[in-house]
């Protein structure tokens, strides 16, 4: 897993989605989420001094609600992004103190459990994001809070999943399997499956490259 990620959303944040229809937006938003978590959890995992993450995680989340805004039609600026973290965000700063808490009471916990907290807590801001900006930003606070929160609980697992993925990706590489041949035996599709082979392949760069 990399920084290197972050590129990738840069080109959400620049891109014309305006030709996409819900599902597409849906899609692309998704993947936005992925990204953002993905990168927020590696930086969680890197320093070892609480509140350093506030300076790195942060960052992150408002680049994400700047991708996501564009998807949705919305040019967000850094300043605006800001702002409307504090409306999708809840207890944004209670989440930051609990992170720091984990690193502090918690010993050897900072890289598992604090990475675990701050992918679902990004996953589930993309969602009030998400929420937030296709209701042409009138979602009420309690849609926003439900987003959020279901957000977190789906991210978590799909952090659990993920690293199940990863390892078993990991294992089949380390018996000389072919990207072909893992792609197969982990999504049951074929290179000539099309477009359920390029969603497979898609998910398997994601993972080796994340």
């Amino acid at each position: 897993m990399s920084f290197i990620n972050l590129d990738e959303i840069w080109k959400f944040i620049n891109g014309d989605f305006s030709n996409l229809d819900e599902d597409g937006k849906k899609e692309n938003t998704s993947r936005v989420r992925q990204i953002a978590a993905t990168t927020g959890a590696v930086a969680c995992a890197i320093p070892n001094v609480p509140f350093a993450d506030f300076f790195i995680i942060t960052p992150i989340q408002a680049l994400m609600v700047r991708a996501i805004g564009n998807i949705y039609g919305y040019k967000v600026n850094e300043s605006t992004a800001a702002e409307i973290l504090t409306v999708i965000g809840g207890g944004w700063l209670g989440q930051q103190t609990l992170l720091a808490a984990f690193r502090i009471g918690l010993p050897g916990a900072g890289g598992l459990v604090g990475s675990i907290f701050v992918y679902g807590w990004t996953y589930g801001m993309g969602k009030a994001a998400e929420v937030y900006f296709a209701s042409n930003m009138t979602a009420s606070k309690e849609d926003l809070k439900k987003a959020r929160e279901t957000g977190a609980k789906e991210g978590e697992i799909a952090y659990k999943q993920d690293e199940e993925l990863r390892k078993r990706i990991k294992g089949m590489q380390g018996q000389c399997f072919t990207k072909d041949q893992i792609i197969y035996a982990l999504w049951n599709v074929a290179k000539d499956d099309g477009e359920s082979y390029r969603k497979a392949e898609m998910e398997y760069t994601r993972l080796v490259s994340d």
